[in-house]
Parts: C-alpha cells; sequence; structure tokens
C-alpha cells in the first residue's frame, strides 16, 4: 500500500536539509552530532518538537529511513496467528519487512528520545469526551449493564506521550499524529466514517465539544513504568543494539489490519482527512513521535491539568478546564480531586457540569 504520508514527509525533510545544509559530525560535546548547533539541554528538549531534536542526532538519511518505515511490518518473525492481521494493511496488501538500515535508525531514533522520559517529564493522556465526567467525579462505572462495576479515575494509564509530542497541533493534526482513527463505526468519539474507502474524518463530537487530554507531571517511578511499545522484529534489534531497551520498552505486537498500532514506537494514523476546506482525499503528513505505554497505571498528581483543545485548526490554543487539587471536605478530611477553573464561559460550564452530572448518576444507580 503507498501510503501518502511517506510521500508527504518528504519535503518537510528537504526543507530541514536546507535550514541544517551545513551537516558535521562535530568533536565538540557541546555540539549536536549532526549538525552545527548547540546541544540542547533537558529543560529545552522537554518543549523541542521531537523531529527538531531528531535533527540534532540523526543524519538526513537516517531520518528518511524513520519517516519511510511507516506502514512497514515490524514482526515478521512473530509466528502467533493471531497477529497475521497486524501485517496487513487495510486494503489487505501485505506491509513490506523493515530493511535492518530502518531497525538501526528507529532504534537510534528511540535511543534521543527515551531520554526524556524522566522524573518531572510532562506527559498527555488524551481521553474520549465520554470519560470527562467520570473523571471530574472521580469514579465511573465499567463492565455490562447486568455487572456494572464502579471503579476509581485517578490514575493514568494506557497509551501516553510526552506533550512536546502535540504541542502546537489542533484538534485534527492531533488525533492523526495520534493514530486515534481505531473506531469502525459510522459515529466515534475520535472519528466518524466517510463515503470514502479506507477513510475517516475527525468526528462531530470533537468539532462540537474539542479534544481533551489531561497534563500530567511524571514521577521517577511513572517515568520508569512508561514503556516504549514496539513490534518484535524492531524490539529484538533495539536490544542487540542497547540492552537496556530490554527495560524501557515492551512486545507489542500489531494484530487488526485496520489496526493504527504501528509496532514502530511511534504513532500515526491510518486515514484522517485534515479539517481543511477543499483538501478532497488528503491525510495529514506524519508528525514524529514517541509513543509510550503506562505498564502500571500511575495516581495523578496535584497541579495535573485537565484541557480543551479546538477543532478548528486555525486557533491551535487550549484552555484550561480543571486542575487536580486538594480539597478540605466538612468534617475536614482532605481529599484530592478536580476542580473546574472559575473563568469557564457559561456554555462550558453548563456542559462540563452535565457530564459530571450524567457520571454522578450513574454511579449512583450502580450501587455507588
Amino acid at each position: 500500500m503507498n501510503h501518502p504520508k511517506i510521500r508527504r514527509s518528504l519535503p518537510l525533510l528537504l526543507l530541514l536539509s536546507a535550514l541544517f545544509a551545513q551537516v558535521s559530525f562535530a568533536a565538540n560535546p557541546g555540539q549536536c552530532p549532526a549538525i552545527h548547533r548547540p546541544l540542547p539541554t533537558a529543560e529545552e528538549r522537554q518543549h523541542l518538537e521531537p523531529l527538531f531534536l531528531l535533527r540534532c542526532f540523526l543524519s538526513i538519511e537516517e531520518l528518511d529511513r524513520v519517516t519511510g518505515s511507516l506502514d512497514h511490518d515490524a514482526q515478521t518473525t512473530v509466528t502467533d496467528p493471531a497477529f497475521d492481521s497486524g501485517e496487513l494493511n487495510p486494503d489487505g496488501s501485505m506491509r513490506p519487512p523493515l530493511s535492518a538500515d530502518q531497525r538501526a535508525a528507529l532504534t537510534k531514533m528511540h535511543s534521543v528520545l527515551d531520554q526524556d522520559m524522566r522524573a518531572g517529564a510532562i506527559i498527555r493522556k488524551f481521553i474520549p469526551n465520554s470519560d470527562i465526567g467520570g473523571f471530574l467525579f472521580g469514579r465511573t462505572v465499567i463492565g455490562s449493564a447486568a455487572s456494572p462495576q464502579i471503579v476509581p479515575t485517578n490514575t493514568v494509564r494506557g497509551f501516553v506521550g510526552l506533550e512536546r509530542n502535540t504541542n502546537g497541533l489542533g484538534a485534527g493534526e492531533t488525533v492523526a499524529a495520534l493514530g486515534l482513527d481505531f473506531e469502525t463505526g459510522a459515529v466515534g468519539q475520535f472519528t466518524d466514517a466517510t463515503p470514502v474507502p479506507f477513510r475517516r474524518k475527525v468526528a462531530a463530537e470533537i468539532l462540537a465539544h474539542g479534544l481533551h487530554s489531561i497534563r500530567h507531571v511524571m514521577s521517577a517511578q511513572a517515568a520508569s513504568d512508561a514503556k516504549i511499545p514496539l513490534a518484535k522484529d524492531l524490539r529484538d534489534t533495539a536490544i542487540a543494539a542497547t540492552p537496556s531497551f530490554s527495560s524501557r520498552s515492551l512486545e507489542m505486537n500489531r494484530s487488526g489490519q485496520s489496526n493504527p498500532y504501528t509496532g514502530l514506537g511511534y504513532s500515526a494514523d491510518l486515514s484522517v482527512l485534515t479539517l481543511k476546506v477543499n483538501d478532497g482525499d488528503a491525510g495529514y503528513p506524519l508528525h514524529l513521535n514517541e509513543e509510550d505505554v503506562m505498564t502500571v497505571p500511575t495516581p495523578l498528581a496535584v497541579g495535573d491539568e485537565l484541557l480543551r483543545r479546538k477543532a478548528d485548526g486555525s486557533d491551535r490554543s487550549e484552555r484550561v478546564v480543571a486542575r487536580y487539587l486538594p480539597v478540605r471536605d466538612s468534617d475536614g478530611t482532605v481529599r484530592n480531586q478536580w476542580v473546574m477553573v472559575r473563568n469557564l464561559p457559561r456554555d462550558l460550564a453548563l456542559y462540563y457540569n452535565g457530564l459530571f452530572n450524567q457520571a454522578k448518576a450513574r454511579v449512583l444507580a450502580a450501587g455507588g
């Protein structure tokens, strides 16, 4: 399958090549090994777009191999038939295997980016709007209607990524960059179906109410528990080159030909159409990043924020909806909970209060 995002990534790399024309492997330890620029500080790294950080350490040829790896098969040595479908594109065609050079370039990329998953790192966890009420209330209901279970919502779990992965992106660009086009129904929380085969569009839910994320500051333990998900071939190569990847990654193979999970340690969409008017069948360009999986849920921290990202693409600013703060109950007990900010416009305050009350009603109905 000739993926359009691969073709679209090449002009960006050519632009970067022009911007950083003087390529040198500097002997100065304070200089980037791949270009004549000072090494960014640990704090600067937290805010640099991954592609620009990588340009400090990877050559243009290595970056080209990384971007060219999209839609390639990183699990050719997996024998479990449950993952056979993961070696296919949505149209049923076979994914080409990663080359040795691509595996090496991807390993180098992750050796650079993973350094910044540390104590004090800021991550984002993007959540469906249907989950917002449960977070605000502090509990939600899972399981079937016949056997509901009430669970707390005071942790960050699942797929996460450093905040820099999506800084400055609009909601549509973020949905694409994070590969959130995993839904298959006509209407979803992140994407909706379109008449175009193998293409989905940003969900009407997001267009109406925005895209939401939790901004969380990592503890040392949480940073250790966050692992890079890699399919078997790539993980084997990474561990052979850098043994620390044995503890910094986990084997996660792809299953399902329409699954946007890449197995490459970075996220990307399969099929999201842009929000641009008259853009036809155009999708978003690849936005390099590094994704992580919380192997152990990490508790929310005081000061964490719930943010709303606008969807129209023209205004990429975000609004803080709520903060996770200590609150003293009437009996003197102090507990941490989400507190909505005071400057919300009336329509937004009504929207979030409505979600809170819906979550509360569901918990009470389940016996909470």
